[in-house]
């Protein structure tokens, strides 16, 4: 009797055990992934917002979800826009004014009319890389997409924080000021001995007004605010 007693209390002591392991497992794998976190300035020090910070990885699919890229008081909202390679983006119009956006970049050359209040039919971006925009009738507007293909990706924030949860050690930054061409990215490497986040200097242009591309177009907008 005593020696089963005691078979009972060690299997039972095992199973304690053994479902600690399980559950830490679980634990672990929904919450265990490694993050870094990177601050990116410019060569004043400044913080630099809306840098695209990517590694190497596959993020959870989000090309059912449609994106959304607004057009706020003549400005395109968000300013850089963050997709997944054959996601498609809504461009509605929340202006009371009439835009005309388009793109002439090799990702996705396109063009949309966008009445007061109005939105159009979606975009899809089949083709990994950036694709700026701009407005027919305002030139002061510029936004971008940033199309990801295998990549984990963070945007800084207006404070240039990114945080990746991911366990890669290489990172590219994108920002759309690197170059005139809209395509260069810096890369990095994880720093293991820094505490807290990653300091990342970037040398980007000069603020300066863009110079956009007209195109004439065969119609013109109705009179009438339409």
């Amino acid at each position: 009797m005593k020696q089963d007693l005691t078979f009972y209390a060690l299997a039972k002591q095992w199973a304690i055990k053994l479902a600690y392991i399980f559950v830490s497992m679980v634990i672990f794998s929904a919450y265990g992934e490694e993050s870094v976190q990177f601050k990116v300035v410019d060569q004043k020090g400044n913080p630099v917002a809306n840098a695209v910070v990517s590694a190497k990885g596959e993020p959870k699919d989000q090309t059912a979800q449609m994106a959304v890229m607004d057009q706020i008081n003549s400005q395109f909202a968000p300013h850089v826009l963050v997709v997944q390679k054959n996601q498609s983006v809504r461009f509605p119009n929340s202006d009371d004014i009439r835009h005309h956006i388009y793109s002439f970049s090799q990702p996705k050359p396109f063009e949309i009319r966008l009445y007061k209040g109005e939105g159009s039919n979606p975009v899809t971006f089949e083709k990994p890389g950036v694709v700026v925009l701009g407005c027919n009738i305002h030139d002061q507007m510029l936004g971008y997409i940033y199309i990801a293909e295998h990549e984990i990706t963070a945007l800084t924030d207006e404070n240039g924080v990114a945080t990746l949860s991911t366990q890669a050690n290489e990172f590219n930054i994108w920002h759309a000021k690197l170059s005139t061409s809209n395509s260069e990215r810096v890369t990095v490497s994880r720093d293991t001995t820094a505490s807290g986040a990653q300091l990342v200097s970037l040398s980007l242009l000069e603020e300066k007004k863009p110079e956009v591309k007209r195109r004439k177009f065969s119609r013109k907008f109705s009179p009438g605010g339409r």
